[in-house]
């Protein structure tokens, strides 16, 4: 069902799999074949996520912080939404709004706080997302769910980019409105994780859930 590929292969490949996740033990491994690059994923309940953020480049819609080649291995790209639909590979896709909060909840979130929006702090899940390095202003966190999570900052409406070092976002794939999706954030001094309307011009990275 799962492509996966060679640990030997990975290794050799490392350059693609971000720096921050080299100490992660993965549960296997998916090669993008548009691209080649090389994605750790982890079973999370009944649950398989990438460990890292999408790198593939849309034909537009798609950014690199501060326009850095240098972070695109270890922070992916921030896509507006439309583009985040076309970001994941056959056998992946977008997670829902449903699809993250059955992550929440599996990580210790009450279900009414996973359906509340704003900072839901209960089983204070961020600290299993993020990753235990890579964070500024002291926001590590244990990493528990091996989710990795890197604050890979944002991306205005208005092209400016914002926050890295200190702030993850991520789209759903679940309209709001015409002009607004759910997504979440992870920010530095939270344990908690925020649930949120957001502008679909505005940039956010993508972490793929298997099919």
């Amino acid at each position: 069902m799962r492509n996966l590929g060679f640990f030997l292969f990975v290794i050799l490949l490392c350059s693609s799999c971000g720096k921050e996740l080299v100490s992660v033990e993965p549960d296997g491994f998916f090669a993008d074949p548009r691209d080649s690059v090389v994605y750790p994923f982890a079973d999370i309940g009944s649950q398989t996520w990438m460990m890292m953020n999408m790198q593939f480049e849309t034909p537009k819609g798609s950014y690199i912080y501060d326009n850095d080649d240098r972070l695109l291995d270890d922070y992916g790209r921030l896509y507006t939404f439309d583009a985040a639909a076309k970001a994941c590979p056959d056998s992946w896709h977008v997670p829902s709004d449903k699809e993250w909060k059955d992550l929440e909840i599996y990580l210790g979130m009450e279900i009414n706080a996973a359906d509340s929006v704003d900072w839901r702090r209960s089983g204070e899940v961020a600290l299993a997302l993020k990753n235990q390095s890579g964070w500024w202003s002291g926001g590590n966190g244990a990493n528990t769910s091996k989710f990795s999570a890197l604050p890979g900052g944002f991306r205005t409406i208005g092209g400016a980019f914002e926050i890295f070092g200190d702030l993850a976002t991520y789209w759903s794939s679940t309209w709001s409105s015409e002009d607004q999706a759910w997504g979440r954030a992870l920010i530095y001094y939270e344990v908690g994780v925020y649930r949120w309307k957001y502008d679909k011009r505005e940039g956010y990275s993508v972490r793929c859930i298997h099919d």
